[in-house]
């Protein structure tokens, strides 16, 4: 039987493969071609979700930090357009998909995952350095939907008995995040690799989770093609 983080894997890369393929489609649909530039980047990365409670909410002597950061892969695919301002400055705006969230596991064997599916759009400034470059970020995305999966119960005693569970929580977050994020990259012809780090600069509590402070952090890889 396939667990949910196969069932979960699986439809991200049926999403992933989706959007790729529309990709191509439409620059076979297209007889201009796609000017230079234009790129595409594939990746994905580990995730963290930090959600802290005022002290007065929980029960005395109890940790306020329930934070989700143990190993959560989501995927990422984004459109971008490569500027070069000056020999020393490119700037690289970008739209894409994202998948971000956290995850957690305690040791009766409850486990839970938010996740959070976002179109994404930001802009790198990047300071070339022969065929490195590195610099700064700044994205918005927009929160399409929050799915919480539980894996049995975090009091329980036992899994014996436990089974996964779904949820739309969308209601419990904001519909807007920001991020300011770093990227190193290095680029071979028109191919490129390269690493980020984005750090929550807005904070994702609504409804229910109002009196919390929850954020997030994304570390990606990404491969692009750029023409």
């Amino acid at each position: 039987m396939r667990t949910n983080d196969e069932h979960s894997m699986s439809a991200n890369i049926n999403t992933i493969l989706t959007l790729v393929l529309l990709l191509v489609a439409s620059s076979v649909a297209h007889s201009q071609p796609f000017p230079a530039g234009l790129g595409v980047e594939i990746g994905g990365g580990y995730n963290q979700l930090f959600f802290s409670v005022p002290a007065q909410y929980v029960p005395a002597n109890s940790s306020t930090e329930f934070n989700r950061t143990d190993l959560f892969v989501t995927p990422a695919v984004r459109l971008t357009y490569r500027w070069n301002l000056t020999p020393w400055l490119e700037v690289t705006p970008f739209v894409g998909y994202d998948q971000f969230g956290g995850k957690t596991k305690l040791g009766n064997g409850y486990e839970d995952q938010f996740q959070f599916d976002a179109v994404e759009s930001g802009l790198y400034s990047m300071y070339p350095i022969g065929d490195f470059s590195l610099g700064l970020a700044l994205k918005a995305n927009y929160h399409l939907k929050v799915t919480a999966r539980y894996f049995g119960y975090a009091n329980q005693t036992s899994v014996t008995n436990a089974t996964w569970r779904e949820k739309d929580v969308s209601d419990w977050y904001t519909r807007w995040s920001g991020d300011l994020g770093g990227r190193v990259s290095y680029q071979y012809q028109n191919f490129s690799l390269s690493l980020d780090g984005w750090f929550g600069i807005t904070h994702l509590q609504h409804g229910v989770n109002s009196l919390a402070s929850i954020r997030s952090n994304q570390y990606r890889v990404f491969l692009g093609y750029t023409l």
